[in-house]
């Protein structure tokens, strides 16, 4: 834990807007939306016009209010609005694969000189000294309790960036990988002459070179970036945690055009955070899923995360605003995962560029937005409960959804080879996403708890008993006797189409799967098929490949009409795996069938796991628990169309929108609540 409370805040300014007029007028009412912290975006080209000349006199007197008001500060750095002079007199801008120029531009979100090359070493160096600049003002601040390093950090578009630095960069990332030339091109089977003149990808077709360029891009790259930054502020700053959030989160990118692994870049700062990448309209079932998915990903991230863009609506004179009951959910959705922050996105709407009247708690006028009154409720709610809600932490599943950063990559290359040889071809399929959201849906729908966990972090993989597996690709050596240990201790391991279908080299593995001697499994066949098979009497479309696999010593439990192996079982020690010759999740993803759901329950049946008592997610009923060590929250979603009653023993406290009466508790419909008790 940081922080002895959550923070309960909103970004504030974000130069031009709001305007100095306005700022003391609005600081001074955030009491009245239990709002205790703001943030200020420090950006780089408003502050450093001319290089060496820095004028922070906004920045001051915004510090000076929260002083004033009693507030606490976040100060977040927006490096990729960079002066004229990094484009001018260090060469900052990116170049296209084409070698064309991607010139600093500007617009809502990044207020001019969007965005240089911070690969390029004298790039680098001019924000470091900006961002030490600002730490040794602010450093020793009373009412500073957090930096946010970077905005949404992230690699976007695809073609950033082909210049010289970035060459150099990812020739130097492979030689720390390989060692020496001989090795990559043994390993890939390429024929280059050098580290120092190897080529940048100009299409994703070979698959190799392009993978290599996204992970080294959407990983390393990243984490130097938010590295530096990070250093920046401990030269002044040895005692404010540092964090940084991502715009969609990996689990939610699907294209190659905007990407980071989560798992790898943010082991550069304190703690991580998360945008809103899914509707922030809640009215839905699938909606509420997404946003429900979002948090449990960012869980396995940091438990310590925060969700720090929380949209009242995103308006732009095109979207819809938020009703009260979307706010609602997704709050109490944030806190029920264990979410330590949630900051709102933003006070006041924004007026200018692109993102006009986009988001808000207040309109840009100032009068307050219809959520505004929720977000005041649910303000005063957690300061009063907060001796409750701090330091809880979401309830351990058995249930995890492995995700992994690279076959995700992979499936994303999949996807955009067409037939025209760029990079803007659409991605048709989405298939490591769709396929990981469609289990995370059913298994919510049937009322267990799901966890995520990361493909690199196996030695997690042992606190649960059923693993889920979404077109694992890449089978890597170090995860072989970490899955070999699950399985033969009783671990279920459900593996769907497309295990071991790539060597770590991203060729097709024509040979035996992976799998440490626990049967030997090799692909056959596999055709892209929209075809069904019968479950349960009744006939079920399956999705999108039918892939035969050859078993040594293997169950068929299902079959293809016409008598391959759709699902079969592999026993080993006290565990199995389930093998499929079909997507189970993306066949989930839409409709989620019922005979496909029951095959899923029968799975689990084989390794009894609890489900929520009061959840029914069919009717939209979810269910969630947090726990400290003095107390447990019990979390209660009711988008059906009845009240909910609720019976509990040892409740202390409620929160939310709970009625008490004789029998126990009542959760009206398209409300949400909890309970807290005195654990014994």
């Amino acid at each position: 834990m940081f922080f002895d409370q959550i923070i309960h805040g909103t970004q504030y300014y974000r130069s031009p807007t709001p305007l100095p007029e306005e700022w003391e007028g609005d600081i001074a009412q955030f009491d009245g939306m239990g709002l205790d912290a703001f943030q200020i975006r420090i950006n780089w080209r408003w502050n450093e016009v001319r290089e060496g000349e820095y004028n922070f006199d906004d920045v001051d007197r915004l510090m000076d209010l929260a002083v004033k008001y009693n507030r606490k500060v976040i100060i977040k750095f927006l490096l990729e609005c960079a002066p004229q002079y990094v484009f001018d007199k260090y060469g900052g801008t990116r170049i296209g694969p084409k070698g064309e120029q991607l010139r600093g531009g500007s617009h809502g979100a990044f207020y001019g000189g969007w965005r240089p090359c911070f690969t390029n070493p004298g790039v680098q160096n001019a924000a470091r000294r900006f961002v030490e600049k600002v730490a040794e003002r602010y450093a020793n601040h009373p009412n500073l309790i957090l930096w946010n390093a970077w905005n949404e950090i992230r690699n976007k578009p695809i073609e950033d960036c082909f210049c010289p630095h970035c060459r150099k960069e990812f020739g130097a990332y492979l030689k720390e990988k390989f060692g020496t030339i001989e090795a990559l091109n043994a390993f890939y089977g390429t024929a280059e002459d050098s580290f120092e003149t190897i080529a940048l990808p100009a299409m994703p077709h070979g698959y190799w070179d392009i993978y290599e360029f996204k992970q080294f891009r959407g990983g390393k790259n990243l984490y130097d970036y938010l590295r530096f930054v990070y250093d920046g502020i401990r030269k002044y700053d040895q005692v404010h945690p540092v964090m940084s959030h991502v715009g969609f989160t990996a689990a939610f990118q699907a294209s190659l055009g905007d990407i980071c692994d989560d798992y790898t870049v943010s082991k550069a700062v304190d703690f991580w955070g998360t945008s809103i990448p899914c509707s922030t309209l809640m009215g839905t079932q699938n909606q509420r899923m997404e946003f429900m998915m979002l948090n449990d990903y960012l869980r396995s991230i940091d438990k310590n995360y925060f969700v720090h863009e929380i949209y009242p609506g995103i308006g732009m004179f095109k979207g819809e605003y938020d009703t009260p009951y979307d706010m609602n959910f997704k709050l109490y959705t944030a806190l029920s995962t264990g979410a330590k922050g949630l900051i709102y996105w933003q006070y006041r709407a924004e007026r200018v560029g692109h993102e006009a009247d986009c988001a808000g708690l207040v309109r840009a006028d100032g009068s307050k937005r219809a959520v505004a009154e929720a977000v005041a409720r649910f303000g005063e709610e957690i300061h009063r409960n907060m001796e409750y809600l701090q330091g809880c932490e979401a309830v351990h599943a058995d249930v995890a959804i492995v995700f992994d950063f690279n076959t995700s990559l992979i499936s994303e290359i999949d996807d955009s080879c067409g037939m025209d040889y760029s990079f803007d071809h659409s991605n048709p399929l989405y298939y490591y996403r769709v396929s990981h959201a469609g289990v995370y849906r059913a298994l919510r729908e049937m009322n267990y708890n799901v966890d995520y966990v990361g493909a690199t972090e196996p030695e997690k993989w042992s606190q649960y008993k059923v693993l889920y597996f979404p077109y694992q690709a890449i089978i890597r050596d170090e995860m072989v006797p970490y899955l070999v240990s699950f399985v033969e201790q009783g671990g279920i391991v459900l593996a769907d189409e497309g295990f071991g279908l790539r060597g770590t080299n991203t060729w097709m593995n024509p040979y035996d799967l992976p799998l440490g001697g626990m049967a030997q499994v090799r692909m056959r066949e596999r055709r892209m098929a929209h075809t069904e098979i019968t479950l349960d009497g009744k006939r079920v479309a399956i999705r999108p490949f039918k892939t035969e696999y050859a078993v040594s010593s293997g169950e068929v439990l299902q079959r293809f009409d016409d008598g391959t192996p759709a699902l079969q079982k592999i026993s080993y020690g006290q565990g199995a795996i389930y093998l499929f010759g079909f997507s189970l999740g993306y066949s989930l993803h839409d409709l989620r069938p019922e005979p496909l759901c029951n095959l899923l329950r029968s799975i689990l049946a084989s390794c009894p796991i609890a489900t929520y008592p009061y959840a029914d997610g069919k009717k939209g009923v979810f269910e969630k628990h947090t726990q400290s060590e003095d107390y447990k929250i019990v979390y209660l979603f009711n988008n059906s169309n009845e009240p909910l009653r609720v019976d509990e023993q040892n409740v202390v406290a409620t929160g939310g929108f709970l009625q008490e009466d004789r029998n126990g508790w009542i959760l009206p419909s398209q409300n949400m609540g909890y309970l807290v008790q005195k654990r014994d």
